[in-house]
C-alpha cells in the first residue's frame, strides 16, 4: 500500500448532532411527495403501447407507474395509504453542511425500513429555514456531489471523461466501504421513493449494473480504454501461429498481494487460441467488470431494496434509469452543433447533405431523444456544466463531439465512446439517415460492429 492510499482511508467519528426522530407534523395535511396520477395504466399496457408513443411519453408513463407502485406501501396493498402518508409523520434529520456525508450516514444508520418511508424534514446545523421540500432537494444535491469525494475512495473517474464516475474496485482500502455503498443505495432508493432527483454523474455502465444487465466487452470502454482496445485487437486479428502467452487466468494485485485467478476450471493450463478467444474475452470481461466490484454492488442493491423493490426497475433500461434517478438533461442543439468537429470529408456547409439532415433531425427531436443520441455516442446523457458541449472530454482530455464520414451507406451508424465519435455513413436521403440512426441507437447500443 502506498502513501497516497493510506491518506484516503477515512474513519468517521461520532457527530455531535441529535439522533434522527420520526415525529407527527400536525401542520401538514399531506407529505411532500407528489401524488401519482390515478389513471396510470398497468405496466403491461404501457409495454403494449410503446410502439405508438414517443420516447418522452413512454418514459413519463413508466415514471408515473413507478410512483404509483411505490405509493402503495411496502406490502403493495392497493388503495391503502402507507402509515407515513396516513399519519403525516416526518423523518427529521439534522446534519452539518460541511460534514453532510458523514452526518447523513450516521443519521441513517439507526433507521428502520419503515422509518425510511416517511417524508424527510432536513435541517442544516446553523441554518434557519423550514423544510417544505426545498431544503430536502438541496440536501440531495449536496450529498450527490459528496459521495464522489476522493477521500472516501468509493468511486473513480470514468476512463473516457472526468465528469462521470464508476465504482472503484479498490474501494476496500476504506474499511467502511461496503457500509457506505449500502448507505448510497438507500439514499438512491429514498430519492426515488420521494420523487426527488439524486443528480449523481454515474457512467452508463453503473446503471446497467444496478439493473443487473449482462455485460459485454464494449462496456470496458468506459472503464479502461487501453484494455478495451487490446480486447478489440484480440478479436479482430487471427491468432494462428501466434504465441501470446495468454491462458484462461489473470493475475491480480490486491495492494501488494498477488494472486492468479482462473477464469474457468483448470484455466491456467488452457491457452488462448483463435477458436476460444471469444470465450476468453467474455470471461475476462465478466471478471473485470462484475466480479471485481461484486461486493460493492451487492451492498448498493441491498440498500436500494430497503425502499424500492429492484424488480420494479426492470421495466426501465439504463438510459431511462439515469433519467429516473438524476433527471433528464437539457440539451441545447445549437450549442451541440456549434461545438462539433467533422472528419473524413464531412463539413457543416449547405452542400453537405448528410450533416444538414443530421442537424435537422436532432433539432426535430425532443430532449429525451437527444439524450439517447448523446448517450449512444459519449456514454452519458449529461453535458458538462457550465461549459456545455465545448467541455466534453474523452479518454485523453478535452474532446469535442466528432462526426466521421464513412462511404459505405449499407452500414449502420456506429459510436466510439472513448473519443466522442459518431461514425456516420454517407446516406442518400434524410429518411435513410433517420431510420438507420434510430436503429443504431436502440438496437446496437454503443457497440463497435466488427467486420
Amino acid at each position: 500500500m502506498n502513501d497516497n492510499q493510506q491518506q484516503i482511508v477515512v474513519n468517521i467519528p461520532p457527530g455531535a448532532i441529535p439522533a434522527p426522530i420520526v415525529r407527527i407534523d400536525s401542520s401538514r395535511t399531506q407529505d411532500a411527495r407528489v401524488s401519482p396520477a390515478a389513471d396510470v395504466p398497468s405496466i403491461k399496457i404501457i409495454h403494449e403501447l410503446k410502439d405508438s408513443l414517443s420516447i418522452g411519453s413512454l418514459f413519463k408513463m413508466k415514471r408515473d407507474w413507478l410512483a404509483r407502485e411505490l405509493s402503495k406501501g411496502k406490502d403493495g396493498s392497493k388503495g391503502k395509504p402507507s402509515p407515513a402518508r396516513h399519519e403525516r409523520r416526518l423523518l427529521q434529520i439534522v446534519v452539518r453542511r460541511d460534514h453532510v456525508f458523514q452526518d447523513s450516514y450516521l443519521q441513517f444508520a439507526s433507521l428502520s425500513d419503515d422509518d425510511l418511508r416517511n417524508p424527510l424534514s432536513i435541517h442544516f446545523v446553523g441554518e434557519v429555514g423550514r423544510d417544505d421540500g426545498g431544503v430536502t432537494r438541496d440536501w440531495y444535491s449536496v450529498l450527490a456531489k459528496e459521495i464522489f469525494n476522493p477521500q472516501y475512495a468509493l468511486f473513480t473517474h470514468s476512463a473516457v471523461d472526468d465528469y462521470t464516475f464508476q465504482i472503484n474496485p479498490n474501494s476496500g482500502i476504506n474499511p467502511d466501504h461496503l457500509d457506505f455503498f449500502r448507505f448510497i443505495g438507500t439514499i438512491v432508493g429514498k430519492a426515488l421513493y420521494d420523487g426527488c432527483l439524486f443528480v449523481a454523474h454515474f457512467t452508463r455502465f453503473v446503471y446497467k449494473q444496478i439493473l443487473d444487465e449482462p455485460v459485454t466487452y464494449h462496456d470496458m470502454a468506459s472503464v479502461d480504454v487501453q484494455f478495451y482496445e487490446s480486447l478489440c485487437w484480440l478479436l479482430q486479428n487471427k491468432l494462428e501461429g501466434m504465441d501470446l502467452g495468454l491462458t484462461f487466468s489473470v493475475d491480480t494485485d490486491n495492494f501488494g498481494s498477488y494472486e492468479e485467478i482462473e477464469l474457468k476450471k483448470n484455466g491456467k493450463e488452457i491457452a488462448v487460441t483463435e477458436q476460444n478467444k471469444r470465450e476468453y474475452v467474455d470471461l475476462l470481461t465478466s471478471w473485470r467488470l462484475k466480479e471485481s466490484v461484486e461486493a460493492q454492488f451487492g451492498a448498493f442493491r441491498s440498500g436500494l431494496s430497503r425502499i424500492v423493490d429492484p424488480a420494479l426497475l426492470q421495466h426501465f433500461d439504463e438510459a431511462e434509469l439515469e433519467w429516473l434517478i438524476g433527471g433528464l438533461p437539457t440539451i441545447n442543439a445549437g450549442d451541440w452543433r456549434k461545438n462539433t468537429v467533422y472528419k473524413a470529408g464531412f463539413s457543416d456547409s449547405p452542400d453537405c447533405h448528410v450533416i444538414r439532415w443530421f442537424w435537422q433531425l436532432v433539432e426535430s427531436w425532443d430532449q429525451e431523444m437527444r439524450a439517447r443520441l448523446l448517450q449512444f455516442v459519449t456514454g452519458t446523457s449529461k453535458v458538462p456544466y457550465p461549459e456545455g458541449f465545448k467541455g466534453l472530454r474523452g479518454s485523453e482530455g478535452l474532446r469535442m463531439f466528432h462526426i466521421v464520414r464513412v462511404s459505405d451507406s449499407t452500414r449502420l451508424p456506429q459510436a466510439h465512446t472513448c473519443f466522442n465519435e459518431l461514425i456516420l455513413p454517407d446516406y442518400d436521403s434524410y429518411e435513410e439517415l433517420q431510420r438507420n440512426l434510430n436503429t443504431a441507437i436502440f438496437e446496437t447500443g454503443n457497440q463497435f460492429q466488427l467486420r
